[in-house]
């Protein structure tokens, strides 16, 4: 959500009172389109973090309001959104180049992941505000712990490929945190963050070698 600024005339310097009529410029230009309206705040708030972290606002400020709308629209739990980038940006006249260019500043300058379904079509996930996905990463923080301490107590060795299937299968069959018609993608998603999660074990890889290669 968009972090309240105490509203104090004289506290604010002038790029504070810039900051914050240049949102709301942006809040009630995307008001005036028909969009899903209860997507709006989140999206001023996704333009807010990517000012704060680039220091500094974009010279088509409107494209860019345009694009965080786009990505908040398109959230894995909105599958199925087959709606075309030519459809999106006629809604606004905006051209594919643009909203393409916004997009992947937006979700580079913020870390978001982007996933594609079978049909090539985009999500996001905000990896730092999302709830499912702090779940899905506990889920396997926790998996990945249990499988280091079976294989140094027990010497059974980590398959990331079977660990990555259990975790999967949990967090979409059985917490239901994400669309079954994306079991595929996440799987890829999550076997990755397994892989990553395993390189913080050192001594994961020295007992690898040690007993099993």
């Amino acid at each position: 959500m968009l972090e309240l600024i105490p509203y104090n005339q004289e506290a604010f310097n002038t790029k504070d009172r810039v900051t914050i009529d240049l949102i709301k410029q942006g809040e009630e230009f995307l008001r005036q389109f028909d969009i899903n309206q209860e997507l709006v705040v989140d999206t001023v708030s996704i333009i807010y973090k990517y000012v704060r972290k680039r220091g500094k606002f974009p010279q088509n400020l409107f494209k860019y309001f345009i694009a965080a709308y786009y990505i908040n629209s398109r959230h894995p739990m909105a599958f199925p959104a087959h709606q075309s980038k030519k459809d999106f940006c006629e809604i606004f006249g905006m051209k594919q180049s643009s909203l393409d260019y916004c997009v992947n500043e937006i979700i580079s300058t913020l870390n978001y992941v982007k996933i594609l379904d079978d049909m090539n079509y985009p999500y996001f996930l905000n990896p730092r505000k999302d709830i499912k996905f702090n779940l899905l990463k506990k889920v396997i923080k926790t998996k990945v712990e249990n499988a280091m301490m079976n294989f140094m107590l027990y010497h059974q060795a980590i398959n990331p490929q079977i660990l990555s299937e259990e975790i999967v299968g949990e967090i979409i069959f059985e917490m239901s945190l994400f669309p079954e018609e994306l079991f595929r993608q996440f799987y890829e998603l999550i076997e990755d963050l397994v892989e990553n999660q395993l390189i913080n074990y050192t001594q994961y890889v020295n007992l690898q070698e040690k007993y099993f290669i």
